[in-house]
């Protein structure tokens, strides 16, 4: 769902539309804000349109195309982060009954770890591009 750009393109869309959305989960575990693994949240909170993917290039470019006439690429990855955990986002419900400074900690805590992670991997590489260094890492 996160990975094509029509899916991306129509979920924005549709909140911006005000059309309701629900999005449902195989384990609520994968949302845990005790979890170590911060795949999902990194792949979330970095999502950006243009990374996106279509089974036709002339697809995603169509779709790329009207996105920088109506709002732009960066202004549609703002929309499209506060349609996935805005407070009326897909996943901002997600957050409720949680203490909103205990969640705020939390994504600090996260963003402390990635950190952590990306500096022993680059030093272990000697790398200074994170996505090279990942390829590197055994």
């Amino acid at each position: 769902l996160f990975s094509r750009v029509w899916c991306v393109a129509e979920l924005v869309q549709a909140r911006y539309s005000q059309v309701p959305q629900n999005v449902c989960l195989l384990s609520k575990e994968l949302l845990d804000p005790d979890r170590d693994d911060l795949g999902i949240y990194l792949k979330l909170a970095t999502l950006s349109v243009a990374n996106c993917s279509a089974a036709r290039r002339e697809d995603k470019d169509l779709i790329l195309s009207r996105i920088e006439q109506m709002w732009g690429i960066e202004e549609f990855d703002a929309r499209l982060q506060a349609t996935i955990f805005g407070p009326h986002g897909l996943l901002g419900k997600e957050l409720i009954g949680f203490d909103v400074v205990y969640a705020a900690a939390r994504v600090v805590q996260r963003v402390k770890a990635f950190s952590f992670n990306v500096a022993e991997i680059q030093s272990s590489t000697g790398s200074t591009d994170v996505e090279e260094s990942r390829r590197e890492t055994p």
